[in-house]
């Protein structure tokens, strides 16, 4: 397997209490509009984490989603490259470098990537996740 470019949605959290088994979440193409990126974290996160009426709801109407996926913003300043969504725990998005699965002798998968040097601010040092095969 290569390393590629994408959009990666990993789960993030403040606080033990709210920590996800699974921090990995989607790879998506690295080409994607952050518009279109924002549509699938808001889905995402609805899908995981809301009733089954909110889901129904959703159908309906996009404008009734209880947490809306929104741009991070500095200062006030939208910032297309990370998208958030959710409360504790929340969905990030962002667009990753290097991103490849490495597969260990016992069958163990480990994702591991490279943030852009943007995202230092979001998430600094979180660069790898393990998921059992």
């Amino acid at each position: 397997m290569r390393k590629i470019k994408a959009w990666l949605v990993t789960w993030e959290w403040i606080g033990d209490h709210a920590k996800r088994d699974e921090k990995f979440v989607a790879a998506l193409d690295s080409r994607l509009s952050p518009d279109t990126v924002r549509g699938y974290v808001e889905l995402l996160y609805l899908t995981q984490c809301s009733s089954l009426s909110d889901r129904i709801a959703y159908a309906r109407s996009r404008k009734v989603v209880p947490f809306p996926a929104k741009f991070m913003d500095i200062k006030g300043v939208p910032w297309h490259v990370a998208i958030h969504c959710g409360d504790n725990p929340f969905l990030l998005a962002r667009r990753v470098d290097d991103l490849i699965v490495n597969t260990d002798a016992e069958g163990k998968q480990r994702a591991t990537w490279k943030e852009r040097q943007i995202n230092r601010y979001v998430s600094e040092g979180k660069n790898q996740t393990d998921a059992e095969d």
